[in-house]
C-alpha cells in the first residue's frame, strides 16, 4: 500500500478538511468503471492510526452518511462516502467507545441498503476490515443483522464474510450456516419480490460468495450444496451453477462439482 503523507496533515487540521475532501475526489478515479481502491484503503489506515478528536469523528460519520442527492453514483463525491465507510470499518475493530461503535454500525447498516452500489460495496469491505481485526466481533454483528435482514443487508453480510483472511480465523462453518439462512430466504421469496432489484443483487452476490465458503470448508460446503441442489427452485439452481463454475471449486473439486450438477439435472428435469 503506497504512502500518502498528506492524509495525516490534512486530516489533522480542522481548517483543511476541505482540502482533504478535494484530494480524495481528485484522485478517486471517478467517473469511471473502477474507483481508486488502494487510495481508499490507505486513507482508512491513516485514519485508524490517528487519535481521533470529536470533530474528526463527526467528519467521518457525516461523510459516510452523505446521501445520493449530494453524492450521486459514479462521481468523485461518492468516493468520499466510500472512503469514510472504509475508515469506520478500520476504526471499529480497534476498540472504539461504545457510542461511536453504535454510530459506526448505524452508518454501515444504512450503507448496506443504499441505492448506490459503491456505497453498498464499501459496507461489505468495511465489514471485512472489522473481521480481519476481530472475527468474533464480526460474528456478533452478522448475527444481529440477520434478524429480520433485508435482501440488501443479507448481500452485505455475504460479501463481507466471503473474505479468506476472515474464513481462515475459523469462520467457515458460521459463514456456511449464514449462507443456508440466506438461501432459505431467497427460496421463500414471492414472484413479485424476485423481480425487484434487491433480490437480484443478493442472488448475484450469492452466485460468487458461496464458492468462497465451500472452498474453505469443502466437506461441509458440498453437503450444503447438495441439499440446496435438491430443492426445486430456479434461482437457487442458478446460484449453484454459478458457484460450480468458479475455478476454486471446478478445478480443485471436480468430482464433487459433478455430483452436485447431477442432482440439479435430476431435480430440474
Amino acid at each position: 500500500m503506497k504512502s500518502f503523507p498528506a492524509f495525516g496533515i490534512l486530516f489533522g487540521a480542522r481548517s483543511r478538511l476541505g482540502e482533504l475532501r478535494s484530494l480524495l475526489e481528485s484522485n478517486s478515479g471517478l467517473p469511471g468503471p473502477r474507483a481508486n481502491l488502494e487510495l481508499g484503503y490507505t486513507f482508512a489506515s491513516s485514519v485508524a492510526a490517528s487519535r481521533l478528536q470529536e470533530w474528526q469523528w463527526q467528519f467521518l460519520v457525516e461523510s459516510a452518511s452523505t446521501g445520493s442527492d449530494k453524492a450521486p453514483e459514479n462521481t468523485p463525491a461518492v468516493y468520499v462516502v466510500f472512503c469514510a465507510l472504509l475508515a469506520l470499518g478500520a476504526l471499529y475493530g480497534l476498540g472504539l467507545p461504545r457510542p461511536r461503535r453504535r454510530a459506526a454500525l448505524s452508518a454501515l447498516k444504512a450503507a448496506a441498503s443504499d441505492t448506490r452500489w459503491r456505497v453498498r460495496e464499501a459496507c461489505a469491505m468495511a465489514l471485512q476490515q472489522i473481521g480481519e481485526q476481530d472475527a468474533e466481533e464480526l460474528r456478533a454483528i452478522v448475527t444481529g443483522w440477520m434478524e429480520g435482514a433485508s435482501f440488501l443487508e443479507m448481500r452485505a453480510v455475504a460479501a463481507g464474510l466471503a473474505h479468506p483472511p476472515i474464513l481462515d480465523k475459523g469462520m467457515s462453518a458460521f459463514s456456511l450456516e449464514i449462507s443456508r439462512r440466506i438461501l432459505t430466504a431467497l427460496s421463500r421469496a414471492e414472484p413479485a419480490a424476485r423481480r425487484q432489484e434487491p433480490f437480484k443483487v443478493l442472488r448475484q452476490g450469492m452466485g460468487y460468495a458461496l464458492s468462497v465458503f465451500v472452498a474453505h470448508a469443502p466437506a461441509e460446503g458440498f453437503t450444503v450444496l447438495r441439499k440446496i441442489a435438491a430443492v426445486r427452485d430456479r434461482d437457487l439452481a442458478w446460484i449453484i451453477r454459478e458457484n460450480l463454475k468458479k475455478k476454486r471449486l471446478s478445478e480443485e473439486y471436480s468430482s464433487e462439482c459433478q455430483q452436485v450438477a447431477l442432482i440439479l439435472e435430476e431435480v430440474n428435469a
